[in-house]
């Protein structure tokens, strides 16, 4: 039998397993979630916008009672779906859970539907225990994952598809994944495949066109918007070190990669709670194995180039960087030898430039496996994530 359809055993697990974390999981047991939940709060209320002290006007300062937290500063977009429910529901504390769960899973299942390529990878990262951990979270990477692995699919899709490029639909709606990734926490890496969609007139003129409505997106809503930032930071110190010591801040940026690289990838995988509990060490050993299997064993019939691979790497690498960039000039305290703040579940969104940078074309060898790994690939999900609702039962309700 022949497994054509990832979206409907995915939705089928992230329904039940989803819910079960709900249920097992204390509010504020989620990293950062109250935070998330307050930003939340004031959305429902129609507050979308939080001015920074610095912009405001004396009189503004001196009149003001508003709190700055950590989500202070983040999109109303993101929001949403808690918002509104939470101004349906305002004394059911959870609602916003559920809300953003359904909104999870649907995004995703259309990702997982429309991509003519890596269906059953995208299953996989999808249904790992932190992804699916925030995705049933108030936690802002609810809406912004799920949104990432659906701009990537349709990114697939326009790459891989054997259809030709539309103008009146697809420009459009890539102009409105770039700005919806701006506004979602900077979602803008699928954009760094949008050489490889076959547009035959002005593709230059139309990829700059839509890569300049992003950055201007992003730079105006984060240039006057709050930007929380430890007391302890210096960040115009950070930003004087990076520029004028290269030399020092790439040593920095090396000893952070050796010293946490392997807590990122854990935590890509799953350290839940407020970051207290982890899994056995041996289901992160199984579960970057089964990863690379699912690659290298469910094979793609369209044709991955070359350029494909050497652009998705270097697009991951760049975010890296950019993400250690970031926290060294926001959260890490001046003269510090390594960056701070980085933790694994950052990456969650980047993964499907692995899918390219390492996924293989059909051959004779690897095709005759395909049907019986996906079998595999299930099993192993739904086991793992039994674990981890296990895991979650034994610390919370036991």
């Amino acid at each position: 039998m022949k497994l054509n359809h990832p979206e409907i055993i995915f939705v089928i697990f992230a329904l039940v397993f989803g819910f079960l974390m709900i249920f097992i999981t204390p509010f504020n047991q989620v990293p950062d979630e109250y935070a998330h939940y307050l930003r939340a709060k004031e959305v429902s209320q129609g507050k979308l916008y939080n001015k920074p002290p610095e912009k405001m006007t004396k009189d503004e300062l001196n009149t003001n009672t508003y709190n700055f937290h950590g989500a202070s500063g983040y999109s109303p977009l993101m929001y949403t779906a808690s918002g509104i429910s939470l101004k349906l529901f305002p004394d059911i504390q959870l609602i916003g859970r559920f809300a953003n769960l359904l909104v999870w899973i649907l995004l995703i299942a259309i990702a997982i539907n429309i991509t003519p390529v890596f269906k059953w990878q995208l299953f996989f990262i999808a249904l790992l225990p932190m992804s699916l951990y925030e995705g049933m979270s108030y936690s802002a990477d609810s809406f912004s994952n799920a949104f990432a692995f659906l701009f990537f699919a349709y990114i697939f899709k326009l790459i891989f598809h054997e259809k030709e490029f539309s103008y009146k639909k697809d420009i459009p709606l890539l102009l409105l994944c770039g700005i919806t990734g701006a506004l979602s926490k900077g979602i803008i890496l699928p954009l760094f495949l949008l050489p490889f969609v076959p547009i035959k007139k002005q593709k230059s003129i139309i990829i700059l066109s839509i890569l300049s409505a992003v950055f201007i997106t992003s730079y105006l809503w984060s240039s006057n918007n709050y930007l929380a930032t430890p007391s302890v930071t210096h960040t115009e110190l950070n930003k004087y070190f990076i520029i004028h010591s290269p030399a020092a801040f790439l040593i920095i940026l090396i000893n952070t990669i050796v010293y946490f690289g392997n807590e990122w990838i854990i935590g890509v995988i799953g350290i839940l709670g407020n970051l207290t509990i982890r899994l056995d060490r041996i289901i992160y050993y199984l579960t970057v194995t089964m990863f690379f299997c699912s690659i290298i064993f469910i094979p793609e019939k369209y044709k991955i180039k070359l350029s494909h691979r050497i652009t998705a790497g270097a697009a991951f690498i760049s975010y890296i960087f950019i993400i250690c960039v970031l926290l060294y000039i926001m959260f890490t305290p001046f003269a510090y030898n390594k960056i701070v703040g980085i933790q694994g579940r950052y990456f969650i969104s980047a993964l499907p430039l692995l899918f390219v940078l390492f996924g293989q074309n059909i051959n004779n060898k690897n095709d005759k496996y395909s049907e019986m790994f996906k079998s595999i690939t299930i099993a192993y999900i739904f086991l793992l994530l039994c674990y981890t609702c296990f895991i979650l039962y034994k610390v919370y309700l036991v």
